[in-house]
């Protein structure tokens, strides 16, 4: 208690006070009493993103800056967040509507849509959510993603452990933690979607290979091969879509100059399965123009994906890029009683009678004196502060 006191400048700790509604029609009740990362039951969530020291550091520090809400750090150790320019080409559409139509006349041909995102970018995953609302009408109603745990016992996974719960539950899995993700399964949860996990089964002691060429190939075959029992199972009026990271969504074969077989899980699918998905990639450029746009593949990337869609880089404002305060959201500064003074804090934001363990409404990693502000929709929220935990050493 005496350390929360020190760093909210005199704030009650007592409890909850709840802050007036602003013009914005934002509405806070805030706790002042300061919550250990360690109390969370998540404390990894709240540690704090490890210093880059070379190369192979930068996405992982990125991935956790943009847990933290702050994309504008995770731009500064990573390079997703500059221009890499798609091929200069006639784009097959432009303009996020256009690209939508795009993809909803492509998706009529296939059972299976496959949707690839950055693991840190947040543009990706709200983008998915506008694909997997507009390809609800035509029978798109199961949603798998990378991110769903899958146990490997008898206990019912957490897609079917809190199916029924009315909030995204925090513990479906790690990147469906952070705010924009859960923003994008709140959506599909009202739309009727139904969530399936197909990661590969995580088995406790099991034995690492040598070479890591085996580990990779093993998640891919396990991951087709568990999204194929998956379509096995659907009735004849469900269609699935499949969110991923990175080059799963990949559906050419990759093999190299010794015969090795680097094919991602998509390839697989098709080659192995049978099962021939619509591949959409926001992964392999971006910035091109100023507004997204269906980009037609270059002659390096012929039959790596299907569609190609080519976002515009991100420009900061308070900390996130400036998109998540747009279509009504609003840029809603910390509670006085929540700014840090002595030390970083992480400051959530939960939607009005949701618990601790839904994903927050909102996310951000504050530092004395710096004006970062929340994105939030109208609406009532409880506002808290975490301390996070040190950075790991090892």
């Amino acid at each position: 208690m005496r350390k929360a006191a020190l760093l909210f400048a005199g704030a009650s700790l007592a409890g909850c006070a709840t802050l007036p509604p602003s013009q914005s029609g934002v509405e806070l009740s805030v706790i002042d009493t300061l919550i250990d990362a360690q109390a969370t039951g998540h404390e990894y969530i709240y540690r704090q993103p490890p210093e880059v020291l070379d190369k192979n550091d930068s996405g992982r520090a990125a991935q956790a800056w943009s847990m933290l809400g702050r994309e504008d750090k995770a731009a500064l150790v990573d390079d997703e967040y500059s221009v890499a320019a798609c091929p200069a080409s006639e784009p097959m559409a432009s303009g996020e509507a256009e690209v939508l139509t795009r993809i909803v006349e492509a998706a009529r041909q296939h059972r299976v849509v496959i949707i690839n995102e950055s693991h840190q970018v947040t543009r990706h995953r709200d983008f998915s959510r506008q694909i997997i609302a507009a390809l609800r009408p035509l029978d798109f109603s199961v949603l798998a993603a990378e991110t769903f745990s899958n146990w490997n016992d008898d206990r019912p996974d957490p897609v079917e452990l809190y199916a029924e719960t009315p909030y995204i539950e925090s513990r479906l899995g790690y990147y469906s933690k952070e705010p924009v993700f859960g923003a994008m399964l709140r959506e599909a949860k009202a739309l009727g979607y139904r969530f399936a996990a197909y990661e590969q089964v995580y088995v406790a002691g099991r034995d690492q290979p040598d070479d890591w060429r085996i580990s990779v190939r093993d998640r891919e075959i396990e991951q087709a091969a568990n999204l194929a029992a998956l379509i096995d199972s659907l009735g004849p009026d469900e269609n699935l879509i499949v969110h991923v990271g990175y080059a799963h969504a990949r559906e050419a074969n990759v093999i190299d100059e010794d015969g090795w077989d680097h094919s991602w899980m998509a390839a697989r699918l098709k080659r192995d399965h049978g099962i021939d998905p619509l591949t959409i990639a926001q992964t392999i450029c971006r910035g091109s123009t100023d507004v997204s746009r269906i980009a037609l593949e270059s002659d390096d990337q012929a039959g790596w994906f299907d569609l190609i869609v080519d976002h515009p880089v991100a420009q900061f404002r308070f900390g996130k890029p400036a998109w998540r305060f747009a279509d009504g959201r609003r840029a809603v500064p910390v509670p006085p009683q929540l700014q840090p003074v002595e030390r970083p804090l992480v400051i959530e934001a939960f939607r009005e009678g949701e618990p601790y363990d839904a994903v927050p409404a909102d996310r951000v990693w504050v530092e004395p004196g710096e004006d970062i502000r929340l994105s939030l929709e109208p609406g009532s929220y409880t506002v808290r502060a975490v301390l996070p935990a040190p950075p790991r050493t090892d």
